[in-house]
């Protein structure tokens, strides 16, 4: 006859715990919060990359870059509890907006292979262009139907001016000749009595003054003709 253990015999199944991170909320893995990072950071760029345009306003695709990520980052709080990829996503949020308002169109100049050296011919060409009896040139504009110039895409206009004041040539989309991009020597001086704003070198945007007494866009300066 056996002697019996003086214990019981158990199987002891030993698991992972899931455990609340130190802030109560929970805590997913590395590689998907990443992931889910990164996604919305790329969702937000691109955002921030086609929403402004030159001569349009700055602040409202700013507030819709800053509402989606705001939105995206409690959501993701409210579906998942983690805090921690909340806060991730409202960082990069802020750094999109951020982007949207400042970089975004002076990155799209200094990203076109080509924009500078357009406006450089335009004035190179004007300048040995045919001109009437008072030194204007007969035809200082042309239409282009391929190609784009920053964040302009065909078709669009230019128009260059050379004179002992200043060089500089406006380029517009086809039918919004109120706003556009300027390349330009003389600075603020190039838009009388409009609203600009400086991007990059010797780039700026501009677009009319709609209300006549000075009152510009969120992010541009109006220039008197006096």
């Amino acid at each position: 006859m056996g002697v019996s253990p003086p214990y019981n015999r158990r199987v002891v199944v030993l698991v992972d715990e899931v455990r609340l991170a130190d802030d109560g909320g929970l805590r997913l893995p590395a590689a998907l919060s990443t992931a889910i990072t990164t996604l919305a950071a790329i969702v937000l760029g691109y955002l921030g990359w086609v929403l402004p345009g030159p001569g349009g306003s700055l602040a409202v695709p700013t507030l819709i870059v800053a509402g989606i990520g705001c939105a995206t980052g409690i959501a993701c709080w409210m579906i998942t509890g983690s805090r921690a990829t909340a806060v991730a996503i409202l960082g990069v949020t802020v750094l999109a907006s951020v982007w949207t308002f400042a970089f975004s169109l002076p990155a799209s100049l200094l990203w076109s292979p080509d924009a500078t050296a357009q406006a450089t011919t335009a004035l190179q060409q004007i300048t040995s262009s045919p001109r009437n009896q008072f030194g204007v040139p007969l035809q200082p504009c042309s239409t282009m139907t391929t190609g784009s110039v920053g964040p302009i895409d065909a078709p669009y206009r230019h128009c260059a001016v050379s004179t002992p004041e200043g060089h500089f040539v406006i380029f517009t989309s086809a039918g919004l000749t109120g706003r556009g991009l300027g390349y330009t020597d003389i600075g603020a001086a190039t838009f009388p009595n409009e609203c600009s704003r400086h991007l990059t070198g010797n780039w700026w945007m501009f677009t009319a003054d709609s209300s006549g007494t000075g009152g510009c866009p969120i992010g541009y300066q109006f220039h008197g003709g006096g």
